[in-house]
């Protein structure tokens, strides 16, 4: 359940829908919270394949309306979509059904202001204390209930497609030709990506496409360890790459033409140092790489370090007008298009990029420093988490100290973080170097210390996956 005081994670709202571990009730005081901080005006409501997705947008739409909020339902559809069109077609917020990555049992929201992006931690705590304070405004009365309509999901498509191709130069995608295998996590961006590329001269293989909340194919995450059918079929069809999205379509991870999966915020780089000119930001979580640093920098441009979740990295990019902004996790956030993660419109961006520099997805990674890097999830509590990482910070690493999100530690040839999830009960370390003597006495260094701080408390072992 969600603790007290606290409703959003990293991003949104998320709940476990299993047997006895949550309240209906719940769900209609947190729809009531959010009519009360919009107030008045239209939202669009949407949603992806899980299997409670529909549950939840009746609980949401029919306490919204007797708040006399009319909302338009659409779905089902990927996040970054909804989110165009929440501002697109002007609406006053807009609301997101879904869980992203995690996996099928657990669902959510995410709730985005009128410009289609998630809203900011500050609103974020205006609706929890409206929740837990129980301060809601009044129903009104059956006379003005709001309206609630249905929207065909290929209008959003339409209108989608249409401002992206306006500001991307598809000439050069049409003459490559190009043959793509995209691992579609049995969800929503299979609708999306096909509807977008028609007529572009794409070939696309197909996998995991059927739409199905259970995710029957892989895991929603997109996580190397989840794609070696993807990483398989890119090498024995002779694909240029592979692309694999998680499970509300806003973060793609891809694969080069020799079946390697590229950790995103190398793929980030990558379409950084393709449009950037010196002086330019790019906006980044701290749980990305120091090549990021090395080679924004080394272009003329400069890094912006945030706390890890899209929330942050995006109000960044708009505070600071940044060129774009990633995530080490597969999320690209382009501002021309719209300042959210969107897999679609990375897609779009990587072929382009690709046929401009006439290279290879591989040839482009190369350019970079090669790294070994280890990206390990311990099962835990978040409370407990949050304790290891507050112990961890007290010692003296010898390095630059970074807590933005964390205890970050960077060296001249390596670094490595510690912070617990805001989504699950994990805590999340990352460890990359250089040479592989470097890397392995700093795992072992990390990983013991944090083996330590579990001992201290009785009964507790750790679960690394």
């Amino acid at each position: 359940m969600v603790n007290v005081g606290k409703l959003f994670g990293t991003n949104g709202v998320r709940l476990e829908f299993t047997k006895g571990n949550y309240d209906p009730g719940f769900l209609v005081k947190l729809a009531g919270a959010v009519a009360t901080y919009v107030n008045a005006g239209d939202v669009l409501l949407g949603f992806d394949v899980r299997v409670t997705s529909l549950p939840l947008v009746g609980v949401l739409y029919g306490v919204l309306s007797m708040y006399g909020i009319n909302v338009d339902v659409i779905g089902p559809l990927p996040t970054p979509i909804h989110q165009y069109l929440t501002k697109a077609w002007g609406y006053r917020a807009g609301i997101m059904v879904t869980a992203s990555h995690n996996p099928p049992h657990y669902n959510g929201i995410k709730l985005m202001d009128s410009n289609g992006v998630e809203v900011s931690r500050r609103v974020e705590e205006e609706v929890e204390t409206i929740f837990f304070n129980g301060r809601y405004k009044e129903t009104v009365d059956y006379r003005d209930i709001g309206a609630v309509r249905f929207i065909n999901v290929e209008e959003g498509l339409r209108d989608y497609r249409d401002h992206l191709l306006s500001i991307i130069n598809d000439e050069p995608i049409r003459r490559r030709g190009f043959r793509i295998v995209a691992d579609f996590a049995n969800s929503v961006n299979s609708i999306a990506l096909s509807y977008v590329l028609r007529g572009l001269n794409v070939k696309v293989y197909s996998i995991n496409g059927h739409l199905d909340g259970e995710f029957p194919g892989r895991n929603p995450e997109p996580r190397p360890e989840n794609l070696n059918v993807a990483s398989r079929a890119v090498v024995e069809s002779s694909a240029d790459f592979g692309v694999a999205y998680d499970g509300d379509g806003d973060r793609s991870l891809f694969i080069d033409e020799k079946g390697n999966v590229i950790w995103g915020d190398r793929t980030g780089t990558i379409l950084a140092l393709s449009m950037i000119k010196n002086g330019d930001k790019v906006v980044t979580p701290v749980s990305s790489s120091v090549v990021v640093k090395w080679a924004v920098e080394g272009a003329g441009g400069r890094v912006i370090w945030t706390r890890v979740g899209s929330v942050d990295v995006s109000h960044k990019v708009i505070e600071e007008g940044a060129l774009c902004g990633f995530e080490d996790n597969g999320g690209f956030i382009w501002p021309k298009h719209h300042p959210v993660r969107d897999g679609v419109s990375t897609t779009l961006l990587m072929m382009k990029v690709l046929s401009e520099e006439k290279a290879k997805l591989s040839e482009l990674n190369a350019r970079m420093p090669a790294m070994l890097t280890a990206r390990e999830r311990m099962e835990m509590s978040r409370d407990l988490a949050g304790k290891i990482v507050e112990a961890l910070k007290g010692r003296n690493w010898g390095g630059e100290v970074i807590t933005i999100d964390g205890l970050r530690v960077n060296y001249t040839d390596s670094w490595f973080l510690v912070r617990p999830s805001g989504t699950e009960n994990l805590l999340r370390v990352v460890i990359e170097a250089s040479s592989s003597d470097r890397f392995n006495t700093l795992r072992h260094e990390v990983m013991n210390s944090i083996e330590k701080e579990l001992k201290k408390y009785s009964g507790v072992t750790s679960n690394t996956e």
